[in-house]
């Protein structure tokens, strides 16, 4: 009985030191191509809740392919430090950020966006002027990963 509660423990010993790989995706390829088809759709959209348009910045288009190529690489959404990149990007400011993966076009990350609360108030808010755009596509996991960046 001995042997077999010994042999026991030390298997569920060795479960415990068993961890689980995080998943990695094979990033494929990412784009900002998409950022002033967005900035016209979220443009018409603002103006049309009487808000400012907003046009695109090189800065915001380069945070938001860094996260679009992470969140693809990951296979999963999260802003990770969003504080931390905005200051590595020299993004000052009022900012925020909407991700989204599996829609195929701009368009459709858009639709998306504004029927979902939290992300709609990011497209809504008000100080923004600036938007970065870009989308990662990737070899598994939900296929097209969509940043969206809104700045000052």
């Amino acid at each position: 009985m001995r042997a077999v509660s010994f042999c026991l423990l030390i298997a569920l010993a060795l479960a415990g030191c068993a961890t689980e790989l995080p998943r990695t995706n094979a990033v494929l390829t990412s784009s900002t191509s998409d950022a002033k088809a967005a900035a016209s759709l979220i443009s018409a959209y603002r103006v049309s809740k009487g808000l400012s348009p907003v046009s695109v910045d090189p800065r915001l288009n380069e945070a938001a392919e860094h996260q679009a190529r992470a969140v693809a690489a990951a296979g999963k959404l999260s802003h990770g430090d969003f504080s931390g990149r905005m200051d590595k990007f020299g993004i000052r400011g009022y900012a925020a950020e909407n991700l989204s993966a599996g829609t195929p076009s701009v368009d459709g990350a858009i639709k998306r966006w504004q029927a979902s609360a939290g992300h709609n108030v990011n497209l809504l808010m008000p100080q923004a002027r600036y938007i970065g755009l870009a989308r990662a596509d990737a070899q598994g996991g939900y296929g097209r990963y969509w940043a969206l960046v809104l700045g000052q």
